[in-house]
């Protein structure tokens, strides 16, 4: 890894395929490849980023359901036992008799 001002140089490996990709949407865009790569690893940085903080989010949305509910202490064999129940009470709606 070599440090040049602001800018760190990696060397890694990648699939064949992937290389490819990428070199063809170089090419396309008429950038060089390490420019190309330079942007998408800061775009996979931000999206990840992005949906792990949603899925926090929704994580404490759905952990404060189950708080107010009075199910957050529930086992997961109590969860499993009320979904079957749940299920089984659905069929008969569905299908009676």
């Amino acid at each position: 890894m070599n440090v040049n001002g602001q800018t760190i140089t990696v060397t890694l490996q990648v699939p064949r395929d992937v290389h490819d990709r990428a070199s063809q949407t170089a090419s396309q865009e008429r950038r060089p490849l390490e420019d190309l790569l330079s942007r998408l690893l800061a775009e996979g940085l931000n999206v990840h980023g992005t949906v792990r903080e949603v899925f926090e989010q929704v994580s404490a949305q759905y952990r404060a359901r189950l708080r107010d509910d009075g199910k957050l202490s529930q086992s997961a064999d109590e969860i499993m036992q009320e979904l079957h129940e749940l299920r089984e009470k659905i069929a008969d709606e569905l299908y009676p008799g």
